[in-house]
């Protein structure tokens, strides 16, 4: 076993992939071959070489780009359900590293590795592939709607959602620092806390409808993802039906936030822009 320095560790990965005779092992969560044009050719010079190739990447819809990366140079990814291990090794050397198969972590990071040459240490990593990799490894892609999500613009895909969930035409716009929802013949704005990564949504309600929800509001708002106030407006402001959200995101910025959030957040939104045109109407009953 020996250390392997942070400049070295991209050259190892090579020289694993380069001097394979029988096959080579690519365990790696995260690939972008997109900058790093050595990796791709030693990859493709391997499979002329009739070496076969085994990469495993993490299955998860934000990680798309690493399979479609893979098979674009002729590579078949194999991909397993919340993998974060990343080793590399052929029949006679291998690696163990903190890096994954990233021309960012090649160029930026700090990185460390050891290499293993010890026929018992490389059998072990052979069983280990067998016992933790393979077992958790799946055929299922994610779904053709996670794979938008994680693909799409946020605005884009919360505009496309609205559209079709509340049968109205949305258009979706960013002015000044918010964004502007224009829905169910009404305008919403949306503004982000990107301190502590939270979401505001801002209704204009009459003054008939702010005293209807004063009353009404437990009929109306029961969601457990925002808390919701009614701002009562002084001299020439509006009214307005403020909705606060609980939940912080892991993101400030909504196209990096991960599937599953970006769905629940269309969800909550478009449930607050419906309650409150139900609201509305019934003010006016």
């Amino acid at each position: 076993m020996k250390i392997v320095p942070p400049h070295k560790i991209s050259t190892e990965i090579i020289d694993i992939i380069y001097e394979a005779k029988e096959f080579v092992i690519l365990v790696s969560p995260y690939v972008n071959l997109s900058n790093w044009d050595r990796l791709s050719i030693e990859i493709r010079n391997a499979i002329k070489r009739n070496v076969r190739i085994d990469v495993f990447v993490r299955n998860e819809p934000e990680n798309s780009k690493s399979w479609e990366q893979l098979n674009q140079i002729g590579v078949k990814a194999r991909l397993v359900t919340n993998l974060h291990a990343k080793f590399y090794f052929n029949e006679k050397s291998g690696l163990i590293s903190s890096m994954n198969l990233l021309s960012s972590s090649n160029n930026n990071s700090i990185e460390i590795g050891t290499k293993l040459s010890d026929e018992k240490e490389l059998n072990e990593l052979k069983k280990f592939v067998k016992d933790f990799i393979i077992i958790n490894e799946t055929t299922v892609q994610p779904s053709k709607e996670d794979l938008y999500l994680s693909k799409e613009k946020f605005t884009v895909a919360l505009q496309n959602f609205l559209n079709y969930n509340l049968n109205s035409p949305t258009r979706i716009f960013f002015k000044q620092g918010t964004f502007h929802i224009n829905t169910l013949n009404n305008q919403f704005f949306l503004n982000i806390d990107k301190t502590d990564n939270l979401i505001e949504l801002t209704a204009i309600v009459s003054e008939k409808e702010a005293e209807y929800f004063k009353v009404n509001e437990s009929n109306y708002f029961k969601s457990n993802y925002f808390h919701v106030e009614l701002h009562e407006g002084k001299g020439n402001s509006y009214n307005t039906i403020v909705a606060y959200s609980k939940k912080l995101l892991s993101n400030s910025f909504l196209d990096n936030l991960r599937v599953n959030e970006k769905k629940e957040l269309i969800y909550q939104i478009s449930e607050y822009l419906s309650t409150i045109k139900k609201l509305k109407d019934f003010s006016h009953q």
